[in-house]
């Protein structure tokens, strides 16, 4: 899906945001002061998939590529704040 989303799938970044944005929103709101900066973070997170996933390497674990980029992970470049 990521493959897909590098090549410009905009279905497949709303497939992928289906799947993992539950999952990703309980993880931030776990590390967020309010619900408001869960959902920016959220929203800043699909911004850079879409942004970076054609830096992504298949074969690499995608969910804790994704989870590292929602978090702002140091490895990504990301602050973890939308651009």
């Amino acid at each position: 899906m990521l493959v897909q989303i590098a090549h410009g799938s905009f279905k497949a970044l709303a497939e992928l945001y289906d799947l993992v944005a539950p999952l990703l929103l309980a993880l931030l709101r776990s590390r967020r002061s309010t619900a408001d900066q869960a959902d920016d973070a959220l929203v800043g997170a699909f911004v850079r998939i879409w942004r970076t996933a054609p830096a992504y390497s298949p074969g690499t674990a995608a969910l804790d590529w994704i989870i590292d980029l929602a978090q702002g992970d140091r490895r990504t470049g990301t602050s973890g704040r939308a651009a």
